[in-house]
């Protein structure tokens, strides 16, 4: 082989490996987009108190959407909410409906094969809610043959559902709205209804007159739950880490708590 065709040849792999690098950090460009757009698009579903419509207003309101306003804010952007479900979380992300899903997602591993996890944003139980004329005072009480447990379509409430419960039915719903899964309950065509603990204390206590109680049993399936951003996206997730610190630093979210569930 001559001087000239080994010149050639290597000249090529270098441009290949050029490019292959370029191309990589090309496509970690979310931040820039978003600049460029002027616009954070936020993927939100319903779970309290982080984030849910106002009836009202039709706004969302919680925790997450405070945070996703300070963190356009940060960007120097506008924040805009875009609904979704948490079955279709994951695929709104995807399709590009959103830059950023903001909704207390647990960080399950199935999930992290599909998105890329920010650090926690906090931690989280699930439990389980019945009807204020159930017998059952333990899980196991609910975990027998007849029994449904209600919980929300593509959720991770579902897939641990399915796990926990040996005996009884789970029941997936497709809702965008959270009361749907208590109201399974509470018009008792459900035995109990499963999610994550900070929902069930808050929308029981919001709706007294569903008459519903939650069981006084050993919290459930402790897990951290986080924001989620395309695979790839690393300057935008290491980005939201440094964020995420900083209002906790600040106290922020303490405040956003406080804010949110004395309204």
């Amino acid at each position: 082989m001559s001087i000239k065709s080994i010149a050639i040849k290597f000249g090529a792999v270098v441009s290949l490996f050029v490019f292959g690098i370029g191309s990589l950090y090309a496509a970690d460009d979310r931040i820039a987009v978003i600049k460029d757009r002027g616009e954070l698009l936020v993927c939100h579903a319903e779970a309290l108190p982080w984030g849910a419509k106002d009836p009202k207003t039709g706004d969302w309101v919680g925790t997450d959407i405070e945070a996703a306003r300070h963190l356009a804010g940060i960007m120097g952007v506008e924040y805009k909410p875009v609904d979704s479900q948490w079955g279709t979380l994951i695929p709104s992300l995807e399709t590009d409906k959103c830059d950023i899903v903001m909704s207390p997602m647990f960080r399950t591993a199935e999930r992290a094969m599909r998105v890329l996890f920010s650090n926690p944003s906090g931690y989280e139980t699930q439990g389980t809610a019945v009807h204020m004329d159930s017998d059952a005072q333990s899980h196991k009480d609910l975990d027998k043959e007849g029994m449904i447990i209600a919980v929300g379509s593509g959720t991770a409430d579902e897939a641990f559902a399915n796990r926990f419960f040996m005996m009884a039915e789970v029941k997936p719903l497709v809702s965008d709205k959270l009361s749907t899964y208590f109201l399974e309950v509470a018009s008792k065509r459900a035995d109990a209804v499963l999610t994550d603990s900070s929902s069930l204390r808050n929308f029981i206590k919001q709706n007294p007159g569903m008459n519903l109680r939650i069981i006084d049993d050993a919290p459930l399936n402790p897990q951290g739950y986080a924001y989620a951003v395309l695979p790839g996206q690393y300057h935008f997730v290491n980005f939201i880490n440094v964020w995420l610190e900083t209002i906790e630093q600040q106290g922020l979210k303490d405040q956003w708590y406080e804010m949110v569930t004395a309204e």
